[in-house]
This record gives C-alpha cells, sequence and structure tokens, in this order.
C-alpha cells in the first residue's frame, strides 16, 4: 500500500468510527426504527446514478432484508442500551459470524486459527461481560449486538453466494430493497400517524445525524474503501478495520464522555486480537517485522 492508499484506509476508518458516535447521539432523540428507515430512504436519489445491475431484484432483496434491514434495527436497539466504545469491540464480533454464516450457507470451512480466534474473542466478550455493571454492558443490549453481527454475516454469506455487494450500485441496490420492510416496521411498531409526525417535525440533530450517516459514512465511506479494495491486497486493507474500536473509544471519550476501565480495554484487545487471528493477519507478522527493521535501518 502507498502512503496515499493508507491515509484513504485511516480517513475510512475515521469515518466509520465517528459514525458510530453520531448514531450513539442519534438514538437519543430519533425512534430506532424510524431512524433506520431515514438511513435507507437517504439512498433512493442514488439510483438515477446507479441503474439496476444485471442481477435478479430478489437477490438484492435477500441480502439487504439482513445488512440493511435487521442490522440497522438491532444495531440502533443495541446501541440505545449499550455505550459507543463497548459496542465498537463488541461488533467486531461480525467477523466470526460471516465465517460462521458462510460455513452454513457455503460450506466454507472455518480454518484451525480462525477457530482459534472466534474462541479467543469470547473470551474477551466474557471478560468484559463479567466485569462491567448491568447498567454499562445489560445482556439484552448485548444480544441485540450479536443478533445484528449475525444479520451481518448472514448478509455477506448471502451476498457471496448471489455474487453483489461489490460495488456501490450493489450497495445502493441492497438498501433501496430494505426500504420496504423497514417502513412497514416503523408503520406497524410507532404507527402510521407518529411515524409521520417523526418524519415531518426531525429535529436538526436527527437530521444531521441522518445525513452524516448515509452520505458520509455509508456512500462516501463505501466508495472509498471498495475503490482502495481494488487496488491494494485485501488482507492489508481490511487490517485497518481493527483500529475502529481504538479510534470510537477515543472519539467516545472525547464527545461523550465514556471510559473504560482497564479490564474492559484487556478484553477488549483481547477480541481485536481474536479477529486479527481470525482474519489471518498473524500470517504478515513477519512481513510487517522485515518492514519496520529495514524503515529503521
Amino acid at each position: 500500500m502507498t502512503k496515499k492508499d493508507i491515509g484513504i484506509a485511516l480517513w475510512v476508518i475515521l469515518l466509520w468510527s465517528s459514525n458510530l458516535i453520531v448514531q450513539k447521539i442519534a438514538v437519543g432523540c430519533l425512534s430506532v426504527f424510524v431512524l433506520s428507515f431515514l438511513r435507507i430512504a437517504f439512498v433512493l436519489p442514488l439510483l438515477f446514478l446507479y441503474p439496476k445491475p444485471p442481477k435478479n431484484l430478489w437477490k438484492y432483496a435477500v441480502c439487504g432484508f439482513f445488512v440493511s434491514a435487521l442490522y440497522l434495527i438491532l444495531f440502533g436497539l443495541g446501541l440505545k442500551m449499550i455505550g459507543a466504545g463497548i459496542s465498537a469491540f463488541v461488533l467486531q464480533l461480525q467477523v466470526f459470524f460471516a465465517i460462521l454464516c458462510c460455513f452454513l450457507i457455503l460450506g466454507e470451512k472455518p480454518t484451525w486459527y480462525q477457530t482459534i480466534g472466534i474462541f479467543m474473542s469470547c473470551i474477551g466478550v466474557y471478560f468484559m461481560k463479567a466485569n462491567s455493571s448491568p447498567a454499562d454492558f445489560p445482556m439484552v443490549g448485548v444480544l441485540l449486538l450479536i443478533g445484528c453481527c449475525f444479520c451481518y454475516g448472514m448478509g455477506i454469506a448471502f451476498s457471496k453466494k448471489y455474487k453483489v455487494g461489490g460495488s456501490i450500485a450493489d450497495i445502493t441496490w441492497m438498501s433501496v430493497t430494505a426500504v420496504v420492510p423497514l417502513l412497514f416496521t416503523c408503520l406497524v411498531v410507532e404507527g402510521p400517524v407518529e411515524t409521520v409526525d417523526m418524519i415531518v417535525h426531525i429535529p436538526m440533530l436527527g437530521l444531521f445525524c441522518v445525513l452524516y450517516a448515509t452520505v458520509v459514512s455509508t456512500i462516501w465511506g463505501a466508495s472509498l474503501w471498495l475503490s482502495l479494495l481494488q487496488r491494494a491486497p485485501a488482507p492489508a486493507v481490511v487490517s485497518f478495520t481493527l483500529l475502529i474500536p481504538i479510534f470510537s473509544n477515543i472519539l467516545s471519550n472525547v464527545i461523550l464522555g465514556e471510559t473504560l476501565s482497564h479490564i474492559q480495554m484487556v478484553a477488549g484487545f483481547m477480541i481485536i486480537l481474536g479477529v486479527m487471528l481470525a482474519q489471518g493477519l498473524h500470517q504478515y507478522i513477519p512481513v510487517f517485522t522485515y518492514w519496520v527493521k529495514k524503515k529503521v535501518a
């Protein structure tokens, strides 16, 4: 990766980390269901830029149902109960559910280091739960975040099966297909009158959060990330996602005043090490060590 590529990767990670803080603020002033619907509804104008790709629409609908509809709802509900910093660590479990779902749906058998990584991260989550108060780490909130990680894994598995999701056009259509189920959920849970009232009288802070999440984080961040994956080795690019919990905790401390205990930080880094092992990044340690020695010399 060139210096420019590294800078772009770090910028995208900063965008995604700040989005977690923005979403934490958003769930405090908006209904989770209305927030999820608006995040996807704001993607609709992109249909004029990206005509339907040459794949069956139902394939996008299946992927979008998991990774755009169910994911956003469970993520919002979980984030409303748990701090942004701790949530960033728990959301790293997305990697393991992607491995699990690809095994169940595609028959891709996990390697030994992926299995060890899953076990290590589960221990990290356990220690984080054991050393957190029920108010900071409620079980219901944990289960909701784990549920959204499972939905992410299902979405990844189906996107690989149907070969969709590799472009902004695919992401746009996966998101658009989730508009109907999200709107239906709003009408059922919140009611038609309440839903329209919340959308019409949305506070400026809530509108900013929705626009930031949609335009800055999802569209801009995803386009930069996909272009980076096309010209740089995937393992090198993916490894930067391990910085999201670190960036998120720094931002949550500065903006929201959230803090983690030393044991919670150790448990969080245990989760990160498990993810690193599951992604096979340990294989690049000798290369990284050689690069550092060469730079120092």
